[in-house]
């Protein structure tokens, strides 16, 4: 996978040429990634959905993350990023059924990687829990997390919340050492949810005046 070819940007996010995935992960050039989240309503409540990632990953493994997520290989528009999701989760959606959140840059800094991507961001709200079929090299599990208690955790009211594994209905507690250090990105991610959420009741409450 490090020798697939991405596009490269600069500050301006204008294409600047091409490089693996290996060497902007070393050379800190922005490149391009596809990021799905999965929502779920349960008793009036919002859930975020989080994968955990596989034990055998070079990168963050055994960290929760963002449902499905992907690099835009340099011949590939932002469309075709829905194939992440079928790819890791076993799961095939329409780009037509997700929602734009925008695009949010991100970037993580470590002693072995530099990981600068600029995040075309998607919502995909589910009606219902659709079966998934994890690919075993990219993906444990599947936990869902209440969106309220996942804000207060990265804004800082709380330092542990409860992850539910989808699978087993297995609970336990995590903190912010548990997801893949993009703090920023989450808060802004889930603030964009938050508000599409309240939007959306502030529509229905019209309609019952």
């Amino acid at each position: 996978m490090d020798s697939e070819i991405v596009r490269i940007f600069d500050q301006n996010m204008k294409c600047i040429g091409k490089k693996t995935r290996g060497e902007v992960h070393i050379s800190g050039d922005w490149h391009e990634t596809f990021h799905c989240w999965f929502t779920i309503v349960e008793k009036n409540e919002c859930y975020v959905l989080f994968q955990k990632r596989a034990e055998v990953k070079k990168d963050y493994p055994g960290l929760l993350d963002i449902t499905s997520a992907g690099h835009l290989l340099a011949e590939e528009d932002v469309r075709e990023g829905t194939r992440e999701v079928e790819e890791e989760l076993g799961v095939s959606i329409e780009f037509e059924d997700l929602i734009s959140l925008g695009i949010i840059k991100g970037e993580i800094k470590l002693d072995q990687i530099w990981d600068r991507e600029i995040c075309h961001v998607f919502l995909y709200e589910c009606r219902l829990l659709p079966e998934f079929k994890l690919q075993e090299d990219e993906v444990d599990s599947l936990y869902k997390i209440r969106l309220d208690d996942v804000m207060n955790l990265f804004e800082g009211t709380v330092t542990e919340i409860t992850a539910t594994e989808i699978s087993k209905q297995n609970s336990k507690i995590v903190n912010k050492a548990s997801f893949v250090g993009l703090d920023s990105y989450y808060v802004n991610v889930f603030d964009r949810i938050k508000k599409r959420l309240n939007k959306a009741k502030g529509s229905v409450q019209q309609v019952k005046d």
